[in-house]
């Protein structure tokens, strides 16, 4: 399936726009990434978007997605969306009653594992950065991670107004960034461009025989 169609089919729904899916188009590709995760989905555009992909390429693959509960009473919301474009075969949704991370870690217990993580949910440093650190326990060698709203503060929003103020301040996705990936020596930071930054997980260099 061709992302324009995706794009006329999603048309006014928040958030990703089809110039982002055409980036991620390319990344998808490029790495032949085909175990996908997605953390945070909403109605489901990126999701479908990455269903299209996966459809367009034609050599099998799956979307692991997971939010809230509430996401079940968008309309339309991710299921609707799916089975109107024909491709709930590619998409496997999670509904939670608190956040990801308790799916990231059944994830874990069930030894999953993915060459591709989109993180696009939590919107704060608890959840960023711990979601970041299970993420790795699930990410394969070479495999990489999609941060979104890479710019992204929750000053101004209301639900916010009890936190501190240098906490609305201060984006939880550019400290992940660089207090997190960039310390961490298994991941190598590919771009930041706009309100994206890609990393990607290191191979592991096989170890030589030793002779004594």
């Amino acid at each position: 399936m061709k992302l324009e169609t995706v794009a006329d089919h999603v048309d006014g729904l928040p958030y990703m726009r089809i110039a982002q899916a055409q980036r991620l188009q390319k990344v998808i590709k490029t790495y032949k990434c085909r175990d996908l995760l997605e953390l945070g989905f909403f109605h489901g555009v990126s999701t479908m978007y990455m269903a299209a992909i996966l459809d367009d390429r034609n050599t099998g693959g799956k979307i692991t997605t997971i939010d809230l509960e509430w996401a079940r009473k968008k309309e339309p919301n991710i299921i609707e969306l799916s089975e109107e474009l024909g491709l709930t075969q590619y998409i496997e949704p999670h509904f939670e009653a608190r956040s990801y991370l308790w799916r990231l870690m059944k994830f874990i217990e069930e030894g999953r594992t993915f060459d591709f993580c989109y993180l696009d949910g939590g919107h704060n440093w608890g959840d960023t950065g711990f979601a970041f650190y299970l993420v790795d326990q699930l990410l394969v060698d070479g495999g990489l991670i999609l941060f979104d709203d890479f710019n992204w503060t929750a000053e101004g929003k209301d639900w916010a107004t009890q936190w501190p103020v240098e906490e609305q301040q201060i984006s939880p996705v550019e400290r992940t960034w660089e207090l997190l990936v960039a310390k961490h020596p298994a991941y190598k930071r590919l771009w930041v461009k706009g309100n994206w930054a890609l990393a990607r997980k290191k191979r592991k260099l096989p170890l030589l025989p030793f002779y004594y």
